[in-house]
């Protein structure tokens, strides 16, 4: 639940990278990743049933989807094809906000580092994902109007509270 202007501005963000996503995968020719069973299928798939970080098994039914640019408004990480990969819960946990590199390099080195991350440079070069679509002052824009937007609304309403209040309690004095 939204306690502050923030929570409701990055909530606000969220959605427009979700629906940005929406836009990019069809304008790249791709069915909007939602995920569906099949999409699940098909990337837990294209990741040989392993989470891409530790390699740990997992299933189309039993996985986390893991941002690889994390969706929030340092980042602008869309919820689209080639950003999106199976990880499981520890990783994805762990990793959070962290750039995917540096989070694998704590997972595995060496020869092990290194195919793990052309998998992973292989899936984004296949779903053809750009990670910097010059979208920031959108997303920088629509992050203060929502936050502004909506604390004019709750001061709004608060007000409109305060005197509903006043008036049953002076309703109940005058009785």
């Amino acid at each position: 639940m939204a306690r502050s202007k923030s929570d409701i501005s990055n909530s606000a963000i969220r959605i427009f990278l979700q629906r940005v996503g929406e836009y990019y995968d069809q304008a790249r020719g791709f069915t909007k990743f939602t995920p569906t069973k099949g999409q699940k299928a098909e990337l837990v798939d294209w990741f040989a049933r392993e989470c891409c970080f530790c390699g740990t098994e997992i299933t189309a039914e039993h996985f986390t989807q893991d941002h690889l640019v994390p969706m929030n408004k340092d980042s602008l990480g869309l919820h689209a094809w080639g950003n999106v990969v199976p990880a499981c819960r520890p990783c994805n946990r762990d990793k959070h906000r962290k750039d995917w590199r540096a989070f694998l390099q704590t997972k595995c080195e060496g020869d092990l580092l290194l195919s793990r991350q052309r998998r992973i440079e292989a899936f984004i070069e296949e779903k053809q994902y750009e990670p910097d679509l010059q979208i920031a002052d959108f997303a920088d824009n629509l992050y203060s109007d929502v936050g502004e937007v909506a604390m004019t609304l709750i001061d709004l309403r608060f007000k409109q509270a305060q005197e509903a209040i006043q008036a049953l309690l002076a309703g109940k004095g005058a009785a």
